[in-house]
């Protein structure tokens, strides 16, 4: 299994700037907005300056009360003002990442099945999970929270200065300890934060594979080997987040001396100023002030800053899912018919091992191809490349003339349809699973699809599925996928193994079913039941990844050939005898 690509920083830089720009007119509002509500925010401390040194040189009451009045409209105004721009922020905040959301959905939905089959579960799950909250709570709160404690220090610093330029030197004493330890921080960071969400990922990927894979894992009495290896991925993703934790616990209270000590040096440094006549009292209350103010401020941003490192790795792996790729310049033909052309394909999932050599089959449109072999044949693999899913090295995989590979997306899924044994019921009505495959149909279409299915246990349209509802069996599950089959009505049906949870009686039922509704669309179908094969049009045995043999049930059988050895075998396994 292979993992999805990882963004490089010039690739995440590029995709922010995108969105900046596609939001820069409320961003610069906002940013409007914080300025004035900062510069709001200094006036208190400042306006108390004043009055302290007004108090010491003589300030009438009238002066006084005029500036206490002053300073309780400043706190007001401020309050009101914070309370509005954070609101604005935050609503930014919330509507760029529900648009991060959006486009990290179309992507995973935009993959071609080939890279969804190739890729490892566990990586498609965690970056819709663990990667998308690592980047919930900087893009909602971390943004507005850091534009805000940006704002604050700039303007605090620079209101300091304005006041007195002598003790506001002070301020910067601690800024080389913050640049030191935040350069050691930043070098070592990305990689440690990279290592937590990829081991992760891995441990994600055991947990889902050995609850999918529960009945493998109980019949072939493995639940000590997973158990194992879920151990060993716990401790290595355990491992793996300690570091980050260890560089924080080591950066956080440097940076923290950094802010904290230009308290104790405004204080110390304004005192010794005033002592010499060469500082008011009041500047050196108001800058203190000030300082004193900048603390929760650069609290948040420290904080902000070390959650950032976590999600620039988590914006890697976001950013790193492929968009869907432009389709091919391609004019529809609107004669493309059902004819399915395979012509000298050759295909496997590793360069030096293929798994199908030199394949040619061309199925007629109307005919129904059943396709049959020993495990590891090549059956399934071969119904992928008429469908779509992969793309062969050498040959051609063609319908309807046009080789499969130039389809757009779009209409190679509207022509053809491809359905495993793997299907899948939505949390939903049945009728909600049923629309997914014609959302213009009638419930009247919707009750015929299920009937011609064999789905008689559907009573209701409105009646609800899922874990927390009714939950269909394997083989009420097939009838579902089945239903949308018919309901869809491509030109191509790919079936793999798409009745193996049926009886024998309702598999009958289904395929008697799709070949009546059918018509002149083509039926290719993988099986391992062979009375299948009874009932086809032609039959194509695969052998090692070769066609061996092609031809009606009964023309193989007479051959005596390896069609007629993989039937006997398969009779001899049955409980009761197939007719023949």
């Amino acid at each position: 299994m292979s993992a999805l690509p990882v963004a490089d920083r010039r690739t995440v830089a590029r995709e922010i700037r995108a969105l900046q720009r596609r939001h820069r007119g409320r961003l610069a509002g906002i940013v409007a907005l914080q300025v004035v509500t900062v510069a709001v925010g200094l006036l208190p401390p400042i306006l108390l300056g004043r009055l302290v040194d007004g108090i010491t040189g003589g300030f009438d009451t009238h002066d006084a009360d005029l500036t206490a009045v002053l300073i309780a409209a400043c706190l007001l105004a401020h309050g009101v003002l914070a309370f509005v721009a954070t609101r604005a922020a935050f609503t930014l905040g919330e509507l760029v990442f529900a648009e991060l959301r959006e486009d990290f959905t179309d992507r995973i939905l935009a993959l071609p099945l080939g890279t969804v089959e190739e890729t490892d579960s566990g990586e498609i799950l965690s970056r819709t999970t663990t990667d998308m909250e690592a980047i919930r709570e900087i893009v909602r709160t971390g943004v507005p929270e850091t534009l805000i404690g940006v704002l604050t220090t700039v303007l605090t610093v620079v209101a300091a200065f304005l006041i007195d330029p002598l003790i506001a030197g002070g301020v910067l004493i601690g800024l080389p300890i913050i640049a030191l330890a935040t350069r050691w921080y930043t070098r070592r960071a990305p990689a440690a934060f990279a290592a937590r969400f990829a081991t992760r990922a891995r441990l994600t990927s055991a947990v889902t594979e050995t609850a999918r894979g529960a009945d493998t894992v109980e019949a072939f009495d493995l639940a000590g080997d997973r158990r194992d290896l879920v151990r060993e991925r716990i401790g290595t993703a355990r491992d793996a987040a300690l570091v980050p934790i260890g560089l924080h616990v080591r950066w956080f209270p440097a940076v923290q001396i950094g802010y904290h000590l230009p308290l104790l040096v405004v204080l110390a440094w304004g005192a010794v100023l005033v002592q010499q006549g060469r500082a008011e009292i009041g500047a050196v209350a108001a800058i203190t002030l000030l300082v004193r103010a900048l603390i929760t401020p650069l609290d948040d941003l420290a904080y902000w800053f070390g959650e950032l490192q976590s999600a620039t790795a988590a914006f890697a792996r976001i950013f790193g899912v492929p968009r869907a790729p432009a389709s091919p310049a391609f004019t529809p033909v609107p004669s493309l018919d059902a004819r399915v052309e395979v012509a000298g394909v050759t295909f496997g999932y590793a360069p030096d091992r293929p798994v199908l050599h030199d394949v040619t089959l061309v199925v007629e449109p109307g005919e129904r191809v059943v396709i049959v072999g020993a495990s590891g044949a090549g059956k399934s693999t071969l119904a992928l490349l008429i469908a779509g899913v992969h793309t062969a090295a050498t040959g051609r995989v063609a319908i309807g003339g046009t080789p499969v590979a130039h389809l757009p997306d779009g209409l190679l899924r509207d022509r053809v349809a491809l359905v495993t044994q793997e299907d899948h019921v939505f949390t939903g009505t049945v009728a909600d699973n049923l629309l997914l495959a014609r959302p213009e149909a009638s419930p009247e279409e919707l009750v015929r699809a299920l009937e011609a299915a064999g789905a008689t246990w559907v009573t209701d349209l409105g009646a609800e599925l899922g874990a927390d509802a009714y939950l269909p069996t394997p083989a009420e599950t097939q009838q579902l996928a089945a239903a949308r089959l018919i309901l869809r009505a491509p030109q191509v049906l790919v079936l793999d193994e798409a009745t193996s949870a049926l009886s024998r009686a309702q598999a009958a039922r289904l395929e008697t079913s799709l070949a009546e509704t059918a018509g002149r669309r083509t039926i290719i179908e993988v099986a391992h039941r062979l009375d299948t094969a009874t009932r086809a049009d032609r039959v194509v045995m695969l052998v090692d990844g070769r066609i061996a043999e092609s031809g009606a049930h009964q023309d193989l059988l007479t051959a005596d050939g390896p069609y007629a050895r993989l039937w006997q075998a398969w009779l001899g396994g049955q409980a009761r005898t197939v007719p023949s």
